[in-house]
Parts: structure tokens; sequence; C-alpha cells
């Protein structure tokens, strides 16, 4: 081999390698997404805790289906330019997600060459010329028939931000085992995320190991039965998708996904079937609110999580089938006296600072890269705060 060729294939590998690759003994990084949302709240919440971070990634950037970017979160107005300055002073790296949940446009934009290159350019444009120290990309929703597409998508980006030294972070769907999966094994088992392309590429991998609900068939007869149980993440759970993912990433690149919400459903029990049917999304203050209002003090479930259950003459109809979920089980004693003619059984699980201690424990004991908050909008658990060491 000549030297020419060798130099050029050495600086291949180079730019093609992640700029962030397994450091010996690196230390258990800590970083979390600010919605744009609750920005007030959370850049205020962040600000106190700026010590805690290590990354910072503002929800703010959502793709148009020309492949040109918006900034929701208004980036360069108001408090955030201070804001972003103070975060690097105190050494945060700042990697702004950029969001898409458009399947249908992530495949349309991404298999055609010509928009698919220049989307990349753009990206990196954008991290250029706000100084980024790299880019979050959480394209969700995407069709299994975009996954080549994708790690194209994917492979042009580490190609131009890795020669800046800018980082790619990547954010993807849990994947749970499907011999696991409510109802059993599907008939279309494909997936959109090629894992060997993201451990290529990708610095930084981000499992979004929540939104567990009721999609894990064998925890929901193990600890389903009989008792009410849909939480947000179980670390049973958070721990298979991990396993999942380290068949094939580095464990150095994994960030595990945490959450620090929760959610309320609408239950009854009719012939053998609890149905569960997700209302909606609460906030830590929100579950604690709604606890004190209806007069029942949460408690520490099977999952890990704070829950709760309680009677309400409010019914709720027309719940979409899509949030609607059967599992097997007796008769819970906590609604067997809730669903009456004049009521309906409610239940809450959500997440606390003792549950998200339990997932760092888990990702420390795994030896992954960190771990990741979805979300910091000042109002998960205050006590958070204190489980980052």
């Amino acid at each position: 081999m000549s030297k020419r060729i060798f130099t050029a294939s050495a600086m291949v590998i180079v730019f093609l390698t992640p700029l962030f690759a397994n450091v010996a003994n690196a230390k258990f990084l800590y970083a979390g997404w600010l919605p744009f949302w609750k920005k007030q709240s959370g850049a205020l919440d962040i600000a106190l805790n700026l010590e805690r971070l290590n990354e910072i990634s503002p929800f703010s950037y959502e793709v148009n289906p020309d492949g040109t970017l918006r900034d929701v979160l208004k980036i360069n107005e108001g408090l955030w330019p201070g804001w972003l300055s103070a975060a690097r002073d105190s050494k945060i790296k700042i990697l702004p997600t950029i969001a898409w949940f458009d399947g249908n446009g992530i495949h349309k934009l991404l298999s055609n060459a010509k928009s698919r290159q220049a989307h990349e350019d753009v990206i990196a444009k954008l991290v250029n010329d706000q100084k980024f120290d790299g880019v979050d990309i959480d394209y969700e929703s995407k069709l299994a028939e975009t996954k080549p597409y994708f790690s194209l998508f994917i492979k042009g980006l580490a190609l131009r931000l890795h020669p800046k030294k800018k980082m790619l972070a990547c954010t993807i769907e849990s994947r749970t085992p499907l011999t696991s999966l409510l109802g059993g094994v599907p008939k279309d088992t494909r997936t959109a995320n090629n894992y060997i392309v993201l451990n290529k590429y990708c610095d930084e991998v981000r499992i979004m190991a929540y939104d567990q609900g009721l999609i894990d068939g064998l925890l929901d007869r193990k600890k389903g039965n009989g008792t009410l149980y849909a939480p947000v993440a179980d670390p049973d759970w958070a721990k298979k998708t991990v396993q999942e993912a380290l068949k094939y990433i580095n464990p150095k690149r994994i960030m595990l996904g945490i959450p620090t919400y929760g959610y309320e459903y609408q239950i009854s029990w009719n012939e053998g079937f609890i149905e569960y049917q997700r209302l909606r999304s609460h906030t830590f203050f929100q579950a604690m609110n709604r606890s004190e209002a209806v007069g029942v003090a949460p408690a520490r479930n099977s999952a890990g999580e704070m829950s709760f259950s309680y009677a309400t003459s409010t019914f709720t109809n027309g719940v979409s089938s899509a949030l609607t979920w059967y599992v097997s089980s007796t008769l819970p004693a906590s609604i067997a006296s809730s669903n009456t003619s004049t009521s309906v059984a409610r239940f809450v699980s959500f997440s606390d600072a003792e549950s998200a201690k339990q997932k760092i424990a888990l990702a420390k004991k795994l030896g992954l890269r960190g771990a990741v908050f979805f979300k910091l909008d000042g109002e998960q658990d205050p006590l958070l705060w204190e489980m980052m060491k």
C-alpha cells in the first residue's frame, strides 16, 4: 500500500469514527431536553442547576416538508443568547434537538438523494453558524422502508459534522424484545433504525426508554395481574430495551432516556380483562396536585413509580383506539367498587426523583455513557437534581 493511499484511508477512518469514542473510565454524563412549550420555567430551573449537567438539548427545531428548519424556541431572541452563553461558560455542551414526527414526510425527503443531501447541508450550516457543539436528531414515526435512507442521512451528517469536531447525537425509540410485546410477536418485525449504523456514526445514541405503558406483555402478566400496572418506565423494562441496543451499540455511546412525567388512565374491568384508556399526561406537580385534590396519597408501585387510583363521576368518551389497551387480569381490589353506574376508576402512574434514581443506577450498572432526562421543564420533581451524582 502506498503512503498516499494509507494517508487517505486514515483520514476517512478519522472522519467516519464518532468524535467521542469509548474512553476508559469516562465519567457518567447527565443531559436533558428543554422543551419550547415550557421554555421560561425550564430555562430558569436549569440555570439554577447548571453544575449538575454536561449537555443540554433545547427542544427547539422542527423540519419543514422541503427540509429547511424552523426555530420554534426562537433561540436567538430574548433571554436565549445570554442563557446559552452562561451554559457555555459552565462548560456545558449545547446540542439542540431537531424533531420530526411525520413518517411519510421523512421518507419522502430522505429517499431522494438530492433533498437528503441538501437537508444534511442545512443542519451542518446551522450547527456551524450558531457555534453549537453538535446536534441531536430526533426523527420519530419513521417507516420501515425508510431504514436505508435514514442510515445514509446519519452517515452524511457525520461526514459533515465530525471534521468540524461537532457531535452527532441520535435519539431513537426504545426497542422492546419481540417476545415481550403485548399481543405477541407481530407479523411485520422490520425496524426503521439500523443499530449498527448508529453505533458507527453517532457519538451518542439516546434511547427513549419511556412511554412503556402496556407494551411489555410479560411484565404486564407478572406485575399487572390483580393490580394496576401501566408505568411510564419500569426499570425492568428499561433494562430490556438497553440490552437490545447493547447487542450492536457500544455502551459508552448510549444515553438512557429517563422520564420526569406520568400518565392518567381511565380504567374498567370486564370478564377477565382490564381496559386502560390513556387520557392525559401529567407533570410531577400536576400528578401531586391531582392526588391531593382527590384525597388519595400516592405510593410506590411495583414499577418503582408513584401511583394512585380514585373514582370519579366524569366518564371520558371517544378515547382513541391507539390509546386503549386490554390486559388479562383478575379484578383489582383498587377498582372493585369504583366502576358503578355513577362512577368510573382513574389510575395515575408518574415519575419522581426516586424512580429516576433507580434508572440512573441501572445506567451506571450497565456501563452506559450517561442519562438524559425528558423533560427538564421546571415541573419535574425538584429532588431530581440531587440524584445527578
